[in-house]
């Protein structure tokens, strides 16, 4: 009855999903994107680095005079900013690889397009203080918790407790894990009413640093080189092939701001964490952002390899189907004539 249910819940699911797709497909096809406003959205996070330092020193807006005015979009969620996306509410956004997957699944294999990178690492696995998991059963009858269900982190958590040989319980497996806007897990992680979870910057490093966390994964290690794509930019077909010029002079501006957040100083820090005062209403203190940034590269490279990863995950985990077609998902001729003619080393797609 139990898995009946499931099923019934899941259909139900499945088709409302189906419909909100075909809804918002209608309304990007039926309206035009402008000449003359630039919509970029973003999240207040820290791997979101370049469009706080971009938007708050006004240094995309000149870089876009004097014929586009720069419109800012923030959003905390990835399938919001997605969806976004899709029905032409927003031109292009910085977002994780799996709100991506979850909207190339949504929109099909000539819809989006990845067009440059921003950001690598920056995401953690932390747990409460006297907790030892040293083994792979130590896992079982624990409470985590990720940002979303089904985002990046959420992705990250429950592949990894695959290998170690655990499911979670709505798959009939030993782990719980729930799904909290990052603030909320913060809470529940200082109310001892989670056993750890998994999330990107700054909020790894104020569990620690804030909260007495321990940290469990630092997800850079389980990846080649310690290079994943923690937030890459995104864009339609459609904006890409009719905004050229225009990404061209914005992604020249990315490419600026990244060599010069590389090199981070403290004003550039403090311009951040102002930005992310002004979005969240809290400002983090100094010890906080300069491990946060610690724990991040920032990279105009979307790291391809670490999505096909991704979506092997996502597959596996059962978010997304064997018939996900991401073969023509990036195109980064924009950057890489803007990289080639700054005398820098294109990136590359292998």
């Amino acid at each position: 009855m139990g898995r009946a249910r499931t099923n019934i819940i899941f259909t139900v699911v499945t088709i409302a999903a189906l419909l909100s797709s075909v809804v918002v497909l209608w309304t990007y096809i039926a309206s035009t994107p402008s000449d003359s406003v630039f919509r970029l959205g973003y999240f207040p996070n820290v791997t979101h680095a370049q469009a706080l330092y971009g938007i708050t020193t006004g240094f995309f807006q000149e870089v876009l005079r004097p014929d586009v005015t720069l419109e800012p979009m923030a959003f905390t969620a990835g399938s919001t900013a997605v969806t976004a996306l899709l029905a032409n509410q927003v031109d292009a956004i910085f977002v994780g690889p799996s709100p991506t997957l979850n909207a190339l699944d949504a929109s099909g294999p000539d819809f989006i397009r990845v067009i440059a990178g921003g950001s690598s690492g920056g995401a953690s696995f932390v747990i409460q203080p006297g907790l030892t998991l040293d083994t792979n059963a130590s896992f079982a009858g624990k409470k985590f918790a990720s940002p979303q269900y089904g985002n990046t982190q959420d992705l990250a958590l429950k592949h990894f407790l695959l290998t170690k040989g655990h499911r979670t319980l709505d798959e009939g497996g030993d782990v719980d894990v729930i799904n909290a806007a990052n603030a909320k897990i913060l809470s529940l992680f200082e109310l001892r009413q989670i056993d750890g979870a998994w999330v990107p910057e700054p909020w790894a490093s104020r569990l620690v640093l804030e909260s007495g966390g321990k940290l469990l994964v630092d997800e850079k290690t389980l990846w080649p080189d310690g290079r994943f794509v923690t937030t890459h930019l995104v864009t339609t077909k459609r904006y890409l092939d009719g905004h050229r010029l225009l990404l061209s002079r914005f992604l020249n501006a990315e490419v600026t701001i990244t060599l010069r957040l590389q090199n981070l100083t403290l004003s550039a820090m403090d311009t951040i964490n102002n930005a992310l005062a002004n979005a969240t209403g809290i400002r983090l203190a100094n010890a906080t952002i300069q491990a946060a940034f610690g724990n991040l590269n920032l990279t105009y490279d979307p790291i391809r390899s670490s999505l096909t990863t991704y979506l092997a995950w996502a597959q596996e985990l059962g978010f997304l189907s064997s018939g996900v077609d991401a073969s023509r998902l990036y195109d980064l001729s924009i950057p890489n004539d803007v990289l080639t003619k700054r005398g820098l080393a294109p990136v590359s797609l292998p």
